[in-house]
């Protein structure tokens, strides 16, 4: 199977609704109760109309008319993980006192290290997803080592969406030490991977009550 290969790397939950203005009131409750559901939790960023809790391989955000749960970890989709974001949901109705979504989703982020951009490349091109251009694009070369596969596909109607994308990418992460406890005063690191993003959702008026997160 086109996963087999693939490791989780994330999963976020959202919920869209109308500006909850009791996030003012209860933001206080509402960080105790999401903490007592994710007992790692602590407070990274506590505004008046937005809380962040961020713990062992989740972080939560809730927001004046969005809020989110993104965890990294690769067990994301099993069991224990879809009771917490029943709970964590629960929390988010009873506090912010929502009866109507806008939006509900969950987005799972697949990836796959390659050793280049380009071998990244041909993992998708070889099974057919993508046809690469056999001539210049916009007078850019199509062998240029900095080229990547970027694909989506959008499926929509009036109470849901469906969106497959596949990305061949390169990750950059740099660090800037304190020379007085490192010698090296600056931290790089490079990785470069095939990605397989799938988002599923419900659209329009979403009544609360009747909502059950689910993973699949």
């Amino acid at each position: 199977m086109l996963l087999d290969s693939f490791k989780l790397h994330n999963l976020v939950f959202q919920v869209q609704y109308e500006n909850a203005y009791a996030i003012w009131d209860g933001a206080g409750a509402i960080a105790q109760k999401l903490s007592s559901v994710w007992p790692s939790l602590t407070l990274n960023d506590g505004l008046p109309n937005q809380q962040t809790l961020t713990g062992d391989g989740v972080q939560i955000q809730t927001g004046l008319s969005t809020s989110t749960v993104t965890i990294t970890n690769s067990k994301a989709l099993d069991g224990h993980h879809a009771q917490l974001l029943t709970k964590t949901f629960d929390v988010w109705r009873s506090e912010l006192m929502l009866t109507k979504l806008k939006r509900l989703s969950t987005r799972i982020v697949f990836e796959k290290g390659c050793s280049s951009i380009g071998d990244a490349n041909a993992y998708f091109l070889s099974r057919n997803l993508v046809k690469w251009p056999t001539t210049k694009v916009f007078d850019q070369a199509i062998d240029a080592a900095q080229n990547g596969i970027d694909l989506q596909f959008r499926f929509e109607d009036e109470k849901s969406f469906s969106v497959l994308r596949v990305r061949a990418e390169k990750l950059k992460m740099d660090v800037n030490l304190d020379p007085y406890f490192f010698e090296e005063h600056k931290l790089s690191k490079e990785k470069n991977r095939a990605v397989i993003d799938f988002d599923r959702g419900l659209l329009g008026s979403v009544d609360a009550s009747t909502v059950m997160p689910t993973l699949t």
